[in-house]
């Protein structure tokens, strides 16, 4: 059995790293999309049912406008 890291003690990097190495590791997805949220606390948070593809279509519109 090994003994899981501390996540709260991780950087957004590290805790990104970790998740991809581990993707079944729930605990650890959901302790780095806390972070990701904390940071970005004005990011839209989206609930399984909605449709997001407007969403980012409109995101990406507004990327490209950015870059002309």
């Amino acid at each position: 059995m090994s003994v899981k890291p501390d996540f709260a003690s991780m950087t957004t990097i590290e805790l990104r790293a970790y998740v991809l190495e581990h993707r079944d590791d729930e605990e650890a997805l959901h302790t780095y999309l806390d972070k990701l949220h904390a940071e970005k606390s004005s990011s839209r948070v989206y609930r399984p049912e909605e449709d997001v593809a407007e969403a980012i279509a409109e995101y990406l519109k507004g990327k490209r406008h950015k870059e002309i």
